[in-house]
């Protein structure tokens, strides 16, 4: 009875917390995003032309509180005029290719079926090549940001690799015409069944549009003849590489005894390393595409600032000029409307698929550490070095996780596709200690290749592993890792209930993984919450590509670095910023509308994600877009679907039992082995934060954050 009581306090303690927790993260989020204030609407009740277009601009990773005058003045002046969207949603997981199939279809994976970034399938295996022609391994889990790999992965599901409807094809069976531009992957996913103008960074489809650039003497990408059979396509000498990014400086860090590698996060002079390539595309979206094909409905999707983000990190010199460099091509958009008389019948919808986070552990275990700036040499590599303690300005040296290394310290078979790998943010401890020794394989035999370094070692097993390849023949009760970022996809293929059991009380009792939702077949496990309580659970991807566990990493939305709030954990990638995780920095994200279908001066307070742009863009072009969970944006309509005021409900949900009795493990040994009683209880449990948006009868359930809670 005594236990029963103090559940049910700490339970109440819990509420008490999270209600704070979410009031200053709103507060914060209201804050930053530098809201105008509500104006009367200038604009008649009646669009004054019959027929508009639409031109959907994604900003990659831009976090609402990056809009400024000084790094992005035309998005600034776009979001004064038009409306605002201050509370929108990424779809979680927050990831570049979930958020692609939900701005394309209007709908969440329960209903899509798709699950990007990184995704397994089980054996039979997929087989199929990949954007630059060489043949990719489907085996391991797979990274879909390739039109070709997405291709071989539409084939495998017999060309229902999105199980709805998009706006694409809505729009193409009206005899509407659709082009999509841009980032490799979600561009192409938004027109998966090729009815369309396409050119990504790596080719342009169909043929006779790749022959028409060619004919206009237009640049095409480098890998544009691999989209092709032999001799359809052919490049001549002068075709340059016109999507070819510039390559990232590395240094060295060898002040603590190792060396490893990351970018040096005080350069100046890097930028955006795909300026060029989203000038190019730019250039023949508004100098061939808009002119000459005149579609009605667009996505032009560039990686920026997503990409300088992860390299340098959120709030970087470099961020600050990826940020100046997109917002050059808005202002291009902009002004080819208007030389082209096209600007009174555009409607622009600029949207991001997530916000984004600083990589790092607690700053109280792994201090935030100054750079001593590089020094350009003639052979491209600098010796920037590690400096001493900086709170206030320094930059994370902490933050990666390697979940099969970790799994397999536990006893577990797992495996995460990749071979051997280092980081510079494993974690630098303020004694200058590290998480990880570098070790080198000199014979090959762990890693494949002689002299490979690597960071993982397992005293499970007679000999230490390094690469956790997925094997041929999977042991029993084997558990395979999509690494993606900010969460962490858990696949056991032979669905075994024990091990899911086991595999979620390991993740609860590691501190760098947050909140778990696991499939609805394992029962209700403490501690989590089903898939389905996200959107995550689709029936027909039981089997075949769903996560049997998706586990989000834990995330403090309060640690500021480098003047941005926000820092998360993430897969071992070496990165210094990310997403995909749970945090509310990366769920929530940046939407603006604007054109002669929408209000001017207006701010939207109500609830709003990625899953309501296409059905408010299909009510705009007068398209059915029947299979989508998102709503019509009436707020921001002069002419809505409805006038009926929506009514909101916040909520705060808990899982129906804790998991009790764990002996959490200390974020500093991988092995788990060092004692560790920072809560004594053992005990875990965490939070869901929504918001319901109901309409009539119909209520619309956005997701805000959840957070993991360790006692």
């Amino acid at each position: 009875m005594n236990f029963i009581t103090t559940i049910h306090n700490l339970n109440k303690n819990v509420f008490v917390a999270s209600v704070a927790f979410v009031a200053s993260v709103a507060l914060l989020l209201f804050n930053t995003t530098a809201q105008a204030q509500n104006t009367s609407n200038s604009k008649s009740d009646s669009v004054s032309h019959t027929k508009v277009r639409v031109i959907v601009m994604v900003w990659d990773g831009l976090r609402p509180d990056s809009i400024t005058q000084q790094d992005t003045p035309n998005l600034f002046e776009l979001r004064r005029a038009g409306v605002n969207f201050a509370d929108n949603h990424s779809t979680y997981p927050t990831f570049t290719m979930m958020n692609a199939a939900s701005l394309a279809t209007g709908a969440s994976p329960r209903k899509s079926g798709f699950y990007g970034n990184t995704l397994w399938t089980p054996p039979p295996a997929p087989k199929g090549k990949n954007a630059s022609g060489t043949l990719q391994s489907y085996e391991n889990p797979v990274f879909t940001e390739d039109y070709s790999v997405l291709k071989t992965l539409n084939e495998y599901y017999d060309n229902d690799l999105l199980l709805v409807e998009s706006l694409f094809k809505a729009a193409q069976k009206a005899g509407l015409v659709t082009a999509a531009v841009g980032k490799s992957g979600p561009a192409f996913l938004q027109d998966l069944g090729n009815g369309g103008y396409f050119l990504d960074e790596n080719a342009a489809l169909p043929l006779a549009f790749a022959k028409e650039l060619q004919k206009a003497n237009i640049a095409l990408p480098a890998n544009s003849e691999k989209a092709f059979s032999t001799n359809e396509l052919n490049l001549d000498s002068k075709n340059y590489s016109p999507t070819k990014r510039d390559s990232y400086v590395t240094f060295a860090l060898s002040e603590y005894g190792e060396t490893l590698y990351s970018r040096d996060a005080t350069d100046t002079t890097q930028g955006a390393a795909e300026d060029s390539a989203n000038k190019y595309m730019m250039n023949v979206f508004t100098s061939f595409i808009l002119p000459k094909k005149k579609p009605d409905l667009s996505v032009i999707w560039f990686r920026t600032p997503d990409n300088s983000e992860h390299g340098y990190g959120v709030g970087s010199p470099n961020y600050h000029r990826a940020l100046r460099s997109m917002d050059a091509r808005l202002g291009q958009l902009r002004a080819a409307l208007t030389e082209q008389n096209l600007a009174n019948d555009t409607n622009i919808v600029v949207v991001s698929d997530h916000g984004h986070s600083t990589v790092s552990g607690p700053t109280t275990l792994f201090p935030l550490r100054a750079i001593t700036p590089s020094i350009q040499v003639n052979n491209g590599v600098s010796d920037a070095k590690l400096g001493k303690p900086d709170f206030l300005n320094g930059f994370s040296f902490s933050g990666d996780v390697r979940s099969a290394d970790l799994l397999t310290y536990g006893g577990f078979k797992a495996y995460d596709g990749q071979g051997c790998l280092t980081s510079a943010m494993a974690g630098i401890m303020g004694d200058l200690s590290t998480v990880y020794k570098v070790n080198i394989d000199l014979t090959g035999e762990l890693c494949g290749e002689p002299n490979t370094k690597y960071m993982s070692i397992s005293s499970t097993l007679s000999t230490p592993i390094a690469s956790f390849k997925v094997p041929e023949i999977l042991p029993e009760h084997a558990v395979i890792v999509g690494a993606n970022g900010g969460s962490d996809y858990f696949y056991v293929p032979d669905h075994d209930s024990n091990t899911v059991a086991e595999l979620v009380r390991f993740l609860q009792s590691r501190e760098q993984f947050g909140a778990i939702f696991v499939d609805g077949r394992y029962g209700d496990l403490p501690g989590t919450f089903s898939l389905d309580m996200v959107n995550l659970e689709n029936s027909y991807r039981k089997d075949h590509g769903q996560p049997d566990v998706v586990a989000s990493f834990e995330f403090d939305p309060f640690q500021r670095v480098q003047g941005m709030l926000g820092t998360e954990y993430e897969s071992f990638a070496g990165q210094r910023g990310m997403h995909g995780s749970f945090s509310p920095m990366d769920v929530h994200n940046t939407l603006i509308t604007f054109g002669p279908s929408f209000g001017t001066g207006k701010v939207v307070s109500n609830p709003s994600g990625n899953v309501d742009v296409a059905p408010t863009i299909a009510h705009i072009l007068g398209l059915s877009l029947s299979n989508s969970e998102g709503r019509v944006l009436n707020e921001a309509l002069l002419k809505p679907s409805s006038n009926e005021v929506a009514r909101v409900k916040f909520n705060i949900l808990t899982p129906t039992k804790s998991a009790t009795d764990l002996k959490f493990k200390s974020p500093v040994d991988p092995t788990g082995n060092t004692p560790y009683l920072k809560h004594p209880r053992g005990i875990y449990t965490s939070n869901l934060v929504i918001k319901d948006l109901t309409i009539g009868e119909k209520t619309y359930r956005y997701l805000d954050y959840a957070k993991a809670l360790r006692f």
